[in-house]
């Protein structure tokens, strides 16, 4: 009579050291990126060209990057972003250099990926998300546009979240 709850319990601890032993991994894996990303991030947060609230947006995201909690941080405004219609926010830039905003756009977007890949799980709910968003919104921009203000929602008091329109 033990037995059957006794082999179920050595699974669960099974199956909890490999899933450590794969986020340990893909930790090891990641973490070059991770590093890269947010000394880019640290570089575009010094820049006066950059608006001040996208800036507190670029520093809380590339302090997170070894936070435990982090990936799921990031996928719980993934879904909030995805699955929530836009709304309207005031017409503040990242900037009033082109190259600037697309730049900005694109660390925030690695950003949020370096942090999401730290968790295999969390990297599978994401894409479970991502792909649910592109048949709710059918068009990758939007998608784009809310992946790049999804870390923002975490940072309130900066202003970080006002930084989503382009």
């Amino acid at each position: 009579m033990t037995e059957p709850v006794l082999f179920k319990i050595v699974c669960v601890i099974g199956a909890v050291i490999a899933y450590g032993l794969l986020r340990l991994r893909m930790m090891k894996a990641t973490h070059e990126f991770r590093t890269r990303v947010g000394c880019e991030a640290d570089r575009w947060a010094e820049d006066p060209r950059v608006d001040p609230r996208v800036r507190a947006s670029l520093t809380g995201l590339a302090d997170m990057a070894y936070r435990p909690a982090a990936p799921w941080l990031v996928l719980s405004g993934l879904i909030v972003a995805v699955l929530l219609p836009l709304h309207k926010l005031p017409d503040i830039r990242f900037s009033d250099d082109a190259e600037v905003v697309s730049a900005v756009v694109q660390i925030k977007l690695k950003l949020l990926f370096a942090l999401i890949a730290t968790s295999p799980l969390a990297c599978v709910l994401a894409v479970t998300v991502l792909m649910i968003g592109l048949l709710v919104r059918s068009s990758v921009s939007v998608v784009r546009d809310s992946i790049s203000a999804a870390g923002d929602r975490f940072f309130p008091d900066t202003g970080a979240g006002y930084s989503h329109s382009i």
